[in-house]
Order: structure tokens, then C-alpha cells, then sequence
């Protein structure tokens, strides 16, 4: 049984922090995902502003002076760029019903970017990421719209929500886009006019690569930012309404972000999941109570609280809360969870963590101790 238990928690782990996309900088910043990140939506490379931005604004000065490459690049010429990400994972769990105890060293991620430039406005962009749940990435971006609008076809993940870090958080396990493994064939597009981002797109959804028939996947996301005196504010909304497979989902989300005096920042995201009995729960667990209700509700919360300390050191404290079947009382899912985000260099993130999860469903209590180790370009 503790075998079985194990192998439905670890694959949730395996990619647990994949995306690179954090809202909390965006936030602070004031800035759209695509000021950052290769990817117009967001996520995986960083672009030349990314670079600088994670080398001079985050990390800690005097370690950096010391150890860091000031001059470093991604680029290989006006071209070709690359980047990397590298996770590595050092886990404890402990938890009752049954009592049990487990530790375990793993590498979570091993992506390596590659960014073609085939004109001023087109690119290339492929990410064969090296792991569990055929995660790859290749589409192409023509940046030829009006309002910093662009064109993407090829396969992505599709733009819904914010684009955590971690994509245990309930809020993406739930979801489509669970384990960071929800990537999909078909066209995006989007526009980034200053303080707005409209993004729309139509794919196979669920099915797979190829799909002969006409129902698709729909998805909608619209995001607002804005400056109040010393704070900087974001409020987004998202739509996925998936008809192409047997789960059938549809999909409401609301998020936000609010940053004070560019230090402390909270960031929330609320979701409504529609779907059929197939529809899953956290850690890979179907949580379906009646398999023969085919008209699941279920609901999902984040907050996260993030202080900057110092640049290069934030505190982090994080609240979870999964419902599964939201028509029935009782049982759910609680979690909580706190540490320390160090960027002591640029490229170099240790993120020690600590979890207490109670779930009413499965009547248990679990306790995480995470040590993430994250080297990236």
C-alpha cells in the first residue's frame, strides 16, 4: 500500500516546479510575462531582459560581485539563443493512515531551450523537455499584430491563469495543465497593449496532437495591470472549455496580484472545474465519490504571500484548498505551506519548504519537507 501511495504522490513531484514564470516579479515589476520570457504568454525562457533582470534585481549583491558573470549571455549570435532549467528535488514525507515515513532524491527537470530567429518579427522556439509526461514543446511566434500582438501555432501550453512556479498548488493539479504536462497543438493569439493582455486560443485540447474530429478546446484569458501609489496591482480572468475528449471540462478562474512598496506581495487564484466523473484530483487521485454522476463540480483556491527580506531572500507562506465534489458537504483538501526563496547568485535558487496537508476525504494528515535546487539561464 505505502508503495502505491508513493507512486501517485511522486510524479506530481517529478515536475513540480517547471515553468519558471513568477507572478510575484511580474507583479512587482508592473510588467507583461512577454517582457521577460521568449514565450509571448509567458514562461520557460527568459529572454535578454530576463537575463538582466534576474542578474541585477534578485539576487544578492555582494555574492554576486564575488562569484557571478556579470557579462554572461544566452545568446550565440543575433540568431540563435538557449537557455536551461535544472531542478533538483531532496524530499521527507511523513504522514498517518497509514503511518509512514519516506525520503527521496530526484532530478524534477532537465529542459534545454533553443530560440530561433528567422526574421526581426518570427521566431522558432523548441523545448524537448527531458523527463516524465511528453512534456515537449515547438511552436513558431510571429510578432506582426498591432497593440504588441502575436501570432503562435504549433504545441504549448495553452496561456490559462497565472503561470505558477509550482504546479502542485491545487489551482493546476486539478486541471487540464496538472504536473505542468497539459500541452496542446493549436494557434494562439494575443495582444499586449500597455497595462493589458488579451490572449485567446483554439486547440485539439486533451485528444493529442492530431485530432480528426471537429470538437476543440477553447480557451479566453484577459488581465489588467495598474499602479496605486505605492502598490501595484494585476486582476485576470480565464476560460477553458475542453469538449474534445471524455472528460469534458470547463473551466472558470479568477486571479490577482498586489504588490506594496516593491517588497510584499499576495497573490490569489480561485477556479471552478466542470467536467465528468473522470475528472481528477490531487497527486493523480481521481476523487470522483459517485462514479456514476456525470456532472462533477469541483473548486480550487491559492494565496500566496511573498516578503522580500533582501534582494536575493524572500519568505513565502502559502494556502491550498481543493474541493472535489462541491454539490456534497464535507471533504476536502487543506494545505499549508512555508519557507525561503535564496537567489544567492544569478542562474542558482534554493528553496527550502515546509507543508502540513490535511485531507478530509482521505482522512490524513501529511508533513513535506522540500529542498528544492533549481540552476537555470
Amino acid at each position: 500500500m505505502m508503495k502505491r501511495l508513493w507512486l501517485l504522490i511522486l510524479p506530481s513531484l517529478l515536475v513540480w516546479d517547471t515553468t519558471s514564470a513568477l507572478p510575484r516579479f511580474a507583479s512587482r515589476t508592473n510588467f507583461s510575462c512577454q517582457s521577460c520570457h521568449v514565450n509571448p504568454s509567458g514562461g520557460g525562457m527568459r529572454n535578454t531582459f530576463g537575463v538582466t533582470y534576474g542578474r541585477e534585481e534578485i539576487t544578492l549583491a555582494s555574492l554576486q560581485e564575488e562569484f557571478g558573470l556579470d557579462e554572461f549571455t544566452t545568446k550565440i549570435n543575433e540568431f540563435i539563443s538557449y537557455g536551461v532549467d535544472f531542478r533538483f528535488l531532496a524530499l521527507y514525507q511523513s504522514r498517518d493512515n497509514p503511518d509512514e515515513s519516506r525520503s527521496s532524491f530526484f532530478p524534477m527537470q532537465a529542459d534545454v531551450y533553443l530560440n530561433l530567429a528567422i526574421s526581426k518579427r518570427i521566431t522558432i522556439f523548441a523545448n524537448p523537455a527531458f523527463g516524465p509526461f511528453n512534456r515537449y514543446e515547438i511552436f513558431g511566434i510571429a510578432r506582426v499584430l498591432p497593440l504588441s500582438g502575436y501570432l503562435k501555432a504549433g504545441r504549448f501550453t495553452p496561456p490559462y491563469g497565472l503561470r505558477l512556479d509550482d504546479h502542485t498548488s491545487y489551482v493546476r493539479e486539478v486541471t487540464p495543465f496538472r504536473n505542468n504536462s497539459g500541452q496542446q497543438t493549436g494557434i494562439e493569439v494575443g495582444w499586449n497593449p500597455r497595462g493589458f493582455t488579451l490572449l485567446g486560443a483554439l486547440t485539439n485540447g486533451v485528444v493529442g496532437d492530431r485530432d480528426g474530429d471537429i470538437a476543440k478546446a477553447v480557451l479566453g484569458r484577459a488581465e489588467a495591470r495598474f499602479t496605486l501609489g505605492p502598490a501595484n496591482a494585476m486582476l485576470g480572468v480565464s476560460t477553458y472549455n475542453d469538449v474534445s475528449g471524455p472528460e469534458r471540462y470547463n473551466i472558470q478562474g479568477a486571479y490577482g496580484a498586489l504588490t506594496l512598496f516593491e517588497r510584499f506581495t499576495i497573490l490569489g487564484d480561485v477556479e471552478r472545474i466542470q467536467g465528468n466523473s473522470a475528472l481528477m484530483g490531487i497527486n493523480g487521485d481521481r476523487r470522483a465519490r459517485n462514479t456514476q454522476n456525470r456532472h462533477l463540480k469541483q473548486s480550487a483556491t491559492m494565496v500566496e504571500a511573498s516578503l522580500m527580506i533582501t534582494p536575493g531572500v524572500d519568505v513565502k507562506l502559502m494556502y491550498d484548498f481543493f474541493d472535489p465534489h462541491t454539490d456534497v458537504k464535507g471533504g476536502s483538501v487543506t494545505r499549508y505551506s512555508g519557507g525561503l526563496e535564496f537567489f544567492p547568485i544569478n542562474g542558482v535558487e534554493v528553496r527550502p519548504l515546509l507543508r502540513f496537508t490535511k485531507d478530509d476525504v482521505l482522512n490524513r494528515k501529511t508533513t513535506d519537507v522540500h529542498v528544492l535546487f533549481h540552476l537555470y539561464l
